[in-house]
């Protein structure tokens, strides 16, 4: 969500990043990719960062009023997954095959990392994507081990979740500063996991239109929860939460 009016959607099959009318409906503006996209944050200094996975590349993007054009690229030696801003020179950026999460310069250069040989354990197969709370901590949903895996800034893993009703989580995002929504892909399901009780309640599924849920957005001036699902030529689904 860049406001309560515009969203920044990536979009896999057609290879564009598109900025939606979340309002009124409509594409605003949109680029092309020189690849697959999966992840996207805003940065602080008014961009946008996208991942392209199969390109093993990190694409910039301007953000200019209502328009979108292409800056520069970094390439990387991981498939990048998810990336979220981490403070204004900063950004986490999660990989596949194998799984961890690096904390990068805006250059690319590689601050920090995380993965199972530096843990001693198999947390990390396929961490798709990550969140961080208003307090700092970092979420991440691994669909190849159905984990949400909670770090702190130092990217220290401090606890780990698990849930039936939440199988292969995808899409995560902070809410508030006790609560996070997270979208499970074979599960048909949206939950709330409350990190400090280590609940997971159950908020959204099959019988709400939900199915295969990838991605989500949450815009907190209207509580609403944008989710973008799974195949093709699939719609952007908003709900009211």
């Amino acid at each position: 969500m860049l406001s309560p009016s515009r969203i920044l959607v990536t979009d896999w099959t057609n290879d564009t990043l598109r900025l939606l009318d979340s309002v009124n409906g409509g594409v605003v503006s949109q680029v092309k990719l020189p690849g697959n996209p999966c992840g996207v944050c805003r940065l602080e200094d008014g961009r946008a960062v996208v991942a392209l996975l199969d390109m093993k590349q990190l694409q910039f993007c301007r953000i200019v009023g209502d328009s979108l054009s292409l800056d520069e690229s970094i390439q990387v030696n991981d498939s990048v997954c998810g990336v979220s801003a981490c403070g204004s020179s900063h950004f986490l950026m999660s990989y596949c095959s194998p799984g961890g999460v690096k904390k990068m310069t805006m250059d690319g250069r590689v601050i920090d990392k995380v993965d199972n040989q530096k843990t001693g354990k198999q947390l990390f197969a396929d961490p798709y994507n990550i969140a961080i709370s208003k307090s700092g901590d970092i979420f991440v949903s691994d669909y190849g081990t159905s984990t949400i895996i909670q770090m702190d800034r130092n990217l220290r893993i401090t606890q780990t979740f698990t849930s039936s009703v939440v199988e292969n989580p995808c899409g995560i995002v902070s809410v508030n500063t006790d609560q996070l929504l997270v979208a499970g892909r074979n599960s048909d399901s949206i939950v709330v996991l409350n990190p400090t009780s280590g609940t997971v309640t159950p908020l959204l599924g099959k019988t709400d239109g939900i199915q295969q849920p990838l991605a989500m957005a949450w815009c907190p001036a209207s509580k609403k929860l944008f989710v973008g699902r799974d195949g093709h030529q699939t719609p952007l689904s908003m709900f009211t939460v």
